[in-house]
């Protein structure tokens, strides 16, 4: 498969995570009607199980039947509707076959390299368009032939008024996102999209909710769909641990930076409620030796993909992000989301919380919970059918515990790995005059400031701001054909 990728610098693809692909059980996949090539790549993807939005729509798509899924962010909808569009493609047809409308350019591009990552083996040829992006390099691959277009509604209105977009062989099309597309007034123009289809067509919508908007939209335009749902709290469910800390306005800085050490997190997203705090947190959590970035609303998509390049390759460990980051931008899994304030909208916090634990990993969520908070958890609570764990706040106690447990796990693989003739013949050189308990109390204190001194050091390369990039003029191989990506 093949998709033409535009501007896409720092994207990752999926690493395989099984030695023999081709020798995984995948008895659940193929039982929902999945060809060979398929059944190939999702191997590949490392999905060892169908999730329940897979299992409840993958066979239904195949059948050509109109869908209503109601899913939250992480639960593997991406792939639910790609393995079936791939499935059902003409290969010798160069014409749009499918159509993906997505809210945002990020998450556009992040169903291209999807379906990519999904379909390689059926050679489809997947163009992401999106607002942002030179009209020229889009026309020129509209007119080479694309079988997948996966785009923005405003571009793909854009297109449909030039008539440089012919959506008259679309067969299958996806309103992905469909309450965030709502949230941000793009009704009418998904609306004016779909009157351009041809009249037979397969159509799925998928939303995490069903507003009344979304609901009047799906029965105007979709034909005895059927309806499936994951609910809440089976998205977030055990995967997720979830705890909260109550902790005073005033002491959140504090508070956090305390977590951070007793959890010392792998990748982290930092929620905040405004662009304002998003500076302001992500420049404190720098000081206090953390590499950290912001991400919200004020930024340019080129400083915006600048940002989400540095979080990708491990530049940056913290993302301090307003809901922007939430849903739609393509960030890979991370081991925590962290809610430095609690969202206002309790289906926001499943949202957040949707960016770890992603297809059937785990991951922890950790929310900040002022005293007049109290209520507004509770409502999380009774949607999400959880009660999160109360924790304490760490004292420096605490985090002096932790690290010297994890200093002793760390002593003990080396124990256990062997090969330490040259370091045991200093010690028994040092023996001889030095109490041996003494000789390793040393060699501890020494690794451990070694170890402080490097890890500041790291951390404050790591939290240098990217430079601006110059200006560049596109080169004519611009166009990828192959890109990878994680299925979400």
């Amino acid at each position: 498969m093949t998709v033409e990728t535009m501007d896409t610098e720092g994207t990752q693809g999926i690493e395989p995570v099984v030695d023999n692909p081709e020798a995984v059980e995948m008895d659940g996949f193929a039982g929902l009607g999945l060809g060979p090539e398929s059944l190939r790549a999702v191997a590949e993807a490392g999905f060892e199980a169908p999730t329940p939005i897979q299992e409840q729509t993958i066979r239904h798509l195949l059948e050509g039947r109109d869908v209503i899924a109601q899913a939250p962010t992480g639960t593997g909808k991406t792939a639910a509707y790609a393995l079936p569009i791939v499935e059902r493609m003409d290969e010798d047809d160069l014409r749009p076959q499918a159509l993906v409308v997505a809210p945002t350019r990020e998450l556009a591009i992040q169903i291209a390299q999807a379906m990519h990552s999904l379909g390689k083996y059926h050679e489809v040829i997947t163009l992401p368009i999106y607002g942002g992006q030179a009209y020229d390099r889009q026309f020129r691959a509209l007119a080479r032939g694309v079988q997948v277009v996966v785009g923005t509604p405003g571009r793909l209105l854009d297109h449909l008024r030039r008539r440089t977009l012919d959506l008259s062989g679309v067969r299958t099309v996806v309103l992905d996102e469909a309450d965030e597309m709502l949230n941000m007034g793009f009704i009418e123009d998904i609306e004016a999209i779909l009157s351009e289809l041809p009249e037979e067509h397969e159509t799925a919508l998928f939303s995490a909710t069903l507003p009344p908007r979304v609901q009047r939209l799906a029965e105007q335009y979709l034909r005895d769909p059927v309806r499936v749902s994951v609910a809440q709290r089976e998205a977030v469910g055990p995967l997720v641990r979830q705890v909260y800390y109550e902790v005073p306005h005033y002491q959140k800085p504090e508070a956090l930076a305390r977590i951070l050490d007793l959890e010392q997190p792998e990748s982290a997203i930092v929620f905040v409620r405004t662009r304002r705090e998003a500076d302001s947190l992500g420049e404190r959590l720098n000081g206090l030796d953390y590499p950290a970035q912001a991400i919200h609303g004020d930024l340019s998509q080129a400083q915006r993909e600048r940002v989400l390049g540095r979080f990708r390759t491990g530049h940056t460990q913290l993302l301090v992000a307003t809901d922007v980051a939430a849903r739609g931008l393509d960030i890979p899994e991370v081991s925590h989301v962290i809610n430095y304030d609690l969202p206002e909208d309790p289906e926001i916090y499943v949202h957040r919380i949707g960016r770890t634990a992603r297809a059937g990993r785990s991951g922890v969520a950790l929310t900040l919970v002022t005293p007049r908070e109290r209520r507004n958890l509770k409502i999380i609570e009774s949607l999400i059918h959880t009660r999160l764990q109360r924790l304490h706040v760490p004292t420096p106690d605490d985090v002096s515990a932790r690290r010297r447990a994890a200093f002793r796990e760390e002593v003990l693989q080396v124990l256990e790995a062997g090969e330490l003739d040259t370091f045991q013949t200093l010690v028994d050189e040092l023996s001889e005059t030095h109490d041996p308990s003494h000789v390793a109390a040393a060699a501890f204190k020494m690794a451990v400031q070694a170890r402080g001194t490097r890890r500041t050091a790291q951390r404050r390369v790591r939290s240098v701001p990217a430079q601006p990039e110059r200006p560049r003029r596109a080169s004519a191989g611009a166009f990828s054909r192959s890109a990878a990506g994680s299925c979400t």
